[in-house]
């Protein structure tokens, strides 16, 4: 069949030949296919992508919770560690056979001297170190007699019969010093007759407080600051040996930065110099075992001889040297 060119059709008919345009067949199937797999391709890599950052996350976070784990594992076991060997560290002491008089000095109405501020008691403070010298003292066995446990309040001769009748073989006072002026450290009073064991005791308690840490260590001092002729009560009418310790100065801030820092460490460091005492003077030895049948007893002390005069001199009217720094302001204190 011969088919017309444009320009010969033109010729013949005097009009351009009118074409059918033929279409082309769209495969709408095929497409629809194509786009599912597309859907599909594009929501399996968001899936895939999904996964591996899950993954990645996953690892991390279970890596860090492994660490987290680790750590926590690592404090438990160093904390029970600790709490085992606190639990199973044996008492410096133990089975001590022997009782002692704690006097937290003061108490009630009559609250000692004052810091800076007025706001701070002595008598809290003696109460407070009191209170840890007896917690070690029990756990080394040792029988405890105690002046106050609150916030109360017994006359010093009272305070001297409590221990006398208990029979106790050793009695430490317990006090803050206090002073107008630049003055700090620890210092234990004794009787002015100088006695050994009352001596003993004393040294041995500031020794193991000048191992904790003061500011400075005053010595064991004899009789009453600003006159030697006289006592501190505790010191004058007690049979066993005796002492007043004065803690730090609570007028000074650096004592009273120790005092509450080491309150446990001094509490240990009395009850250490109590026992040691003991042990020293042949009261019990090393095991806790009593060698003495009777009370200890200091037998210098005028109040356990018949030394009239000297005991008369401690009942005087208390004359203090004016030249000297009568830093103690607890006129109460004195016998």
């Amino acid at each position: 069949m011969n088919t017309l060119s444009d320009e010969e059709f033109e010729q013949i008919y005097g009009r351009k030949p009118v074409r059918r345009v033929k279409k082309k067949k769209i495969y709408w199937n095929r497409i629809i296919i194509a786009l599912i797999i597309l859907i599909g391709i594009i929501t399996g890599l968001v899936k895939l992508t999904a996964l591996v950052v899950s993954k990645i996350k996953g690892d991390d976070t279970q890596n860090a919770n492994k660490v987290l784990n680790n750590t926590s594992s690592v404090a438990a076991k160093e904390d029970t560690s600790s709490a085992e060997e606190k639990k199973e560290e044996p008492a410096k002491y133990s089975n001590m056979d022997f009782t002692v008089c704690v006097d937290a000095g003061h108490g009630d109405y009559d609250g000692g001297t004052t810091d800076a501020s007025g706001k701070r008691y002595e008598k809290d403070d003696d109460l407070k170190i009191a209170l840890e010298v007896q917690k070690y003292l029990e756990k080394y066995g040792v029988n405890v007699v105690m002046i106050r446990v609150d916030d109360s309040f017994l006359e010093l001769d009272e305070r001297c019969a409590k221990a006398n009748n208990a029979k106790a073989d050793m009695y430490v006072s317990l006090h803050r010093n206090s002073y107008d002026g630049d003055i700090s450290g620890v210092e234990v009073w004794v009787n002015n007759s100088e006695p050994a064991y009352d001596t003993k005791l004393a040294q041995n308690i500031l020794d193991n407080l000048d191992e904790v840490g003061i500011s400075a260590n005053r010595g064991v001092q004899y009789g009453y600051v600003g006159n030697p002729n006289v006592n501190y009560y505790i010191n004058a009418d007690t049979v066993m040996p005796s002492c007043l310790v004065e803690l730090g100065f609570i007028t000074e801030d650096i004592d009273n930065k120790l005092f509450d820092e080491h309150l446990t460490e001094y509490g240990q460091a009395i009850a250490d110099g109590i026992v040691q005492t003991a042990i020293d003077v042949g009261l019990v030895d090393e095991s806790g075992k009593r060698l003495m049948s009777e009370q200890l007893i200091s037998p210098e002390k005028p109040v356990n001889n018949d030394d009239s005069s000297a005991a008369d001199a401690m009942t005087e009217p208390m004359q203090t040297d004016s030249s000297a720094d009568v830093y103690n302001t607890q006129e109460n204190e004195w016998y």
